[in-house]
């Protein structure tokens, strides 16, 4: 029988671990902190169970609610209760118009949510009449959609959303591996518009889409738990770590910082992208993989979490949030009503209080994350006070920081990737975030893909 080695213990670590057991492997599965679960973490608060980290994955594709249903928890899963967010900008929240990854579909409705100024509006509508701008290669976010939307519906749309998602600048993601749908809007030879692809594409006919995000109910937390509970007889050692690993004749032999020995006959390297080019480097044949991965930025964000009696809240908490574009020059760069966007996490569950979850640090700005907790707790609240009118103080606070967290995709990121994984030594398969995708699914399917090729 295979027996596999999984370093590192967070979802794509799991993923990697529950489809080795699924091809009948024996699994070890190492992890370095006392947990499973890496990121995905969900842990009490006023009265509720609320996320420390992401708080819902993607439905448009498969990897995660198919896993879910592998370990049983499919019946488990709620979808926001709120879909429609505002975005800050000039002074005001203003509701979000229909879009695809920040590129408005309905013109009338960016101009009537101020979001742009009446020439911002007009530079976008330029696009419907104007010829087709090729793409050259893989390009930057901000000039690719520029070229055909202005300025100003990239630095108030499509930068606080995109750049939101992955804590990152638009002028240095990669188009076509942070948004493929863009990326395939702009080469689409039916419609030189990018608006006009972008309708083509999320024209569903239906006057009730389905649900976009879903979650457990019970929080992310509870995927990975359950994905943990589900690998049987699977050895999953905490609170240690692997510091090297030896090739053999038929397979690896791998050490733990306890001192201790086990042998392999396939590798999943799943832990943080530092780490993992750290143990690639002293793998014999892995430094050219080692060195390509290592090379990949990463940026910090911190969640602060306030629970807020609801007479403190001087406006309605009517949608499931609100962005932040960077040219606000706030400390906050997003926020989430959690409160509204999951039904579970209301007031009446909970201590009767609005929880809303504030989001801090982006790639280029990591100065509020220089701040200690104290510091950054008071300059959110001071964001908070001027965007949704909140007065007096919070009746909890928890402070949650995730160092060096988001991976940043620069243009060309995806050929990296495939030169990354041709450059893996044989029996090795590579997870994680710093690959093909930020989100919950995308690590999921890494994790998987890669259990797969240790096991080949």
């Amino acid at each position: 029988m295979t027996h596999v080695v999984v370093v590192g213990g967070g979802i794509a670590g799991l993923a990697a671990a529950h489809e080795a057991v699924g091809r009948g492997a024996t699994v070890t599965l190492v992890e370095k902190d006392e947990r499973v679960g890496g990121k995905l973490r969900t842990s009490p608060f006023a009265g509720r169970l609320v996320d420390d980290g992401a708080d819902a994955f993607l439905l448009r594709v498969p990897w995660a609610n198919d896993l879910c249903r592998e370990v049983g928890i499919e019946g488990e899963l709620v979808h926001p209760a709120a879909r429609d967010a505002y975005v800050w900008s000039r002074d005001a929240l203003r509701p979000m118009p229909p879009q695809l990854m920040g590129v408005p579909t309905d013109l009338d409705a960016l101009e009537d949510s101020g979001l742009v100024s009446p020439a911002g509006v007009e530079a976008a509508r330029r696009d419907l009449t104007a010829p087709a701008t090729p793409l050259t290669g893989d390009e930057a976010i901000a000039a690719a959609i520029g070229r055909r939307l202005g300025d100003e519906v990239v630095e108030r749309l499509v930068d606080p959303l995109v750049g939101g998602i992955n804590a990152g600048d638009t002028r240095e993601l990669s188009l076509a591996a942070v948004v493929p749908q863009l990326d395939a809007a702009l080469r689409d030879p039916d419609h030189p518009s990018l608006i006009e692809a972008c309708r083509a594409r999320t024209s569903s006919g239906s006057s009730d889409p389905p649900p976009v995000f879903a979650s457990p109910v019970g929080g992310m937390g509870r995927l990975a738990e359950a994905v943990g509970a589900g690998l049987g007889p699977a050895d999953v050692r905490t609170g240690r770590s692997v510091v090297a690993i030896e090739p053999r004749v038929t397979g690896w032999t791998v050490h733990l910082s306890d001192g201790t020995v086990v042998e392999a006959d396939g590798v999943v390297l799943a832990a943080a992208a530092r780490a993992n080019a750290e143990l690639l480097g002293v793998v014999p044949g892995g430094t050219e993989a080692s060195t390509l991965l290592a090379a990949v930025e990463h940026t910090s964000v911190a969640i602060v979490v306030f629970a807020f009696p609801l007479n403190h809240i001087g406006r309605p908490l009517d949608r499931s949030g609100f962005l932040v574009p960077r040219v606000e020059g706030t400390a906050l760069t997003a926020c989430s009503w959690s409160s509204t966007k999951w039904a579970h996490l209301g007031p009446g569950w909970g201590d009767g209080t609005a929880v809303v979850r504030a989001s801090a640090g982006r790639h280029g700005d990591q100065a509020a994350l220089e701040l200690d907790d104290h510091e950054l707790t008071a300059r959110l609240l001071q964001d908070l006070e001027v965007t949704m009118a909140v007065t007096g103080a919070p009746s909890e606070v928890r402070v949650n920081r995730w160092p060096s967290s988001f991976p940043q995709y620069a243009p060309g990121h995806l050929e990296r990737v495939d030169a990354i994984e041709r450059a893996l030594p044989e029996r090795m398969g590579l997870a994680g975030a710093a690959l093909r995708g930020v989100g919950v699914p995308a690590c999921i399917r890494s994790g998987r893909e890669a259990a797969a090729r240790a096991m080949r």
